[in-house]
């Protein structure tokens, strides 16, 4: 998996372990998903038509806790936007950072909430720890109410993820793609076993967090997740038109399971609910669109 989702994850997961009084100390910056980050930081962004201007809100993932708490969130939440165009698709503009989709974390307050996404950057290249990555979460809508898609069950995204799995680790294995069709084999294996990490995956969620079968979605994802740039699953191709569709086709389908599986393991509790009397009029525009790029 992109170390860009599986710190969203880690941090939309830690975040309510720290609302509930059970975050242990040391999450930041000893998290795996913080290895190479030369400084994780938050800021408000602003508007001013073509561009965004950038305030300081938190230095640091605890500090960002502790704020948003004291602001009223009780809930963190993760949501993705899909961002296909035409020249590419999600799946491959996954290759690149920033691409694959738009993964974002709700902070959710009583009848509205703020959203966050993350910027990466290079820094230094020579960095003696190797800390390269200069990483910014920017709020970039505040005080909002959109409305969340219903997502499936874990025990039914769980049954659509073992379904393409197994349909796509048949075809690897038939057309001379065993490396990647043991990948598939895994991520199937994941979605039996105890769900707990091992050492080649993302630690991401803590230890005693939501029950097993949303462990077991996320580590099928992570062990099923093929998606990149050279070398990868994208990279390859077939010179028989018929078998290259049938890839095409199930490597779409693959995509969208993992993030529908991400999403569902991300989000194992209930969404807080409030009175019809507090809740804010529905808003008409396409929310996404008040910060969407390019």
């Amino acid at each position: 998996m992109q170390g860009t989702i599986a710190q969203l994850l880690s941090l939309a997961a830690h975040g309510n372990e720290y609302l509930s009084g059970r975050l242990k100390e040391g999450y930041f910056p000893s998290s795996f998903t913080f290895k190479f980050c030369k400084f994780v930081k938050f800021v408000d962004l602003q508007s001013s038509g073509t561009k965004w201007h950038e305030r300081d809100f938190a230095k640091d993932p605890i500090i960002w806790f502790e704020k948003l708490k004291d602001t009223g969130v009780v809930q963190f939440r993760v949501r993705y936007i899909s961002t296909n165009k035409e020249d590419i698709s999600d799946r491959m503009s996954s290759a690149f950072v920033g691409g694959g989709g738009r993964w974002l974390i709700e902070a959710v307050k009583r009848g509205k909430s703020d959203f966050w996404e993350a910027g990466w950057e290079v820094g230094d290249r020579d960095d003696p720890e190797q800390n390269i990555w200069h990483v910014k979460y920017g709020r970039i809508l505040r005080n909002s109410n959109q409305p969340e898609q219903p997502l499936p069950s874990a025990l039914k995204a769980k049954e659509q993820l073992k379904e393409i799995l197994q349909k796509i680790s048949e075809f690897a294995h038939k057309n001379d793609c065993g490396n990647f069709g043991e990948c598939f084999d895994r991520g199937l294996k994941a979605l039996e076993e105890p769900g707990t990490s091992n050492e080649k995956e993302y630690t991401i969620f803590p230890n005693g967090y939501a029950e097993p079968e949303y462990h077991q979605l996320l580590n099928a994802s992570q062990r099923a997740w093929v998606f990149g740039g050279m070398g990868s699953w994208s990279d390859i191709g077939f010179n028989d038109s018929a078998t290259h569709k049938e890839y095409e086709e199930l490597s779409d389908k693959l995509f969208n399971s993992i993030n529908l599986s991400l999403i569902v393991a991300s989000n194992p509790f209930p969404r807080p609910t409030i009175s019809t009397a507090e809740e804010p009029e529905a808003q008409n525009k396409k929310w996404w669109q008040f910060w969407k790029k390019g």
